[in-house]
């Protein structure tokens, strides 16, 4: 199976070196480490996420309201807009939080089981490959972008785990749209739990927030699997996060490997 890379394959760390000896004695617990950092993130986006749907319809929800001279109408007009704009944020957000996180958390861990194997002992685990500014999710950056904890040996758990690693730190706006709806849910779930409704009204949240959830999977699958559009060769050659089909990363990775070796010969 070809590998998937995350950012450009020409500009990376996978040199095929040698570790040292002291980086073989501290890299168990370093992936642990950084395993356990990921999952600490991953945790806490999806306490956020979900106790934040409870804070919200359990504390005091008409305080969101208190102070609002606006008329019945306006004040619906303000949450409408409030949920539409929550669901921009909420949904796309949170899945590329939450799935850029944890491929981190399981990579590393895979590392670190590796990393005790003598036959890893001769090889370095992980390598990290350069994006271009602006083509990967998070913050805006001065420079390149530094993808890591990629796998120098791929196999197929890795690589299905890196579907996941391209998915949450790429740009696909397929993936954005299919997870508005979910967003949308998220409003919803707390009319479906905030106290002073009738039980038809929350019965109705409840259904919607079922319904909008089943659709932002449904969305999510087709464009997960379908992957990101593809794009220029401009793009591709500036060295962001790309999903290349099947062909066109075996012919990468055969010249990554041919370049590997004459580098080994020239030592």
């Amino acid at each position: 199976m070809a590998e998937l890379v995350a950012g450009d394959p020409d500009r990376s760390t996978n040199d095929g070196g040698r570790p040292s000896p002291a980086v073989l004695a501290l890299r168990p617990l370093g992936y642990l480490s950084i395993g356990l950092v990921w999952t600490v993130i991953w945790l806490f986006a999806v306490a956020l996420l979900v106790g934040s749907v409870g804070y919200l319809a359990f504390d005091d929800p008409e305080s969101l309201l208190r102070g609002d001279d606006r008329p019945p109408v306006g004040q619906l007009v303000v949450l409408l807009v409030s949920a539409l704009f929550l669901a921009c944020v909420i949904g796309p957000g949170g899945w590329h939080v939450l799935t850029a996180s944890w491929p981190l958390a399981v990579l590393s861990f895979v590392y670190a089981v590796r990393s005790l194997r003598p036959s890893y002992a001769r090889e370095k685990l992980s390598f990290t490959a350069y994006g271009a500014r602006g083509s990967t999710f998070g913050p805006p950056t001065a420079g390149d972008i530094a993808l890591s904890l990629q796998p120098v040996r791929p196999g197929p758990f890795t690589d299905r785990v890196m579907r996941f690693y391209l998915a949450g730190w790429g740009w696909n706006g397929r993936l954005l749209l299919a997870m508005l709806p979910a967003g949308l849910a998220w409003s919803t779930a707390i009319g479906a739990l905030m106290s002073g409704l009738s039980d038809a009204v929350h019965l109705v949240f409840g259904i919607v927030t079922v319904v909008l959830l089943v659709v932002s999977c449904v969305l999510g699958v087709r464009a997960f699997r379908a992957g990101p559009p593809r794009r220029g060769d401009q793009d591709e050659q500036a060295g962001g996060v790309t999903d290349l089909s099947a062909d066109e990363r075996a012919q990468r990775l055969e010249e990554l490997k041919k370049r590997r070796a004459k580098r080994l010969r020239d030592r």
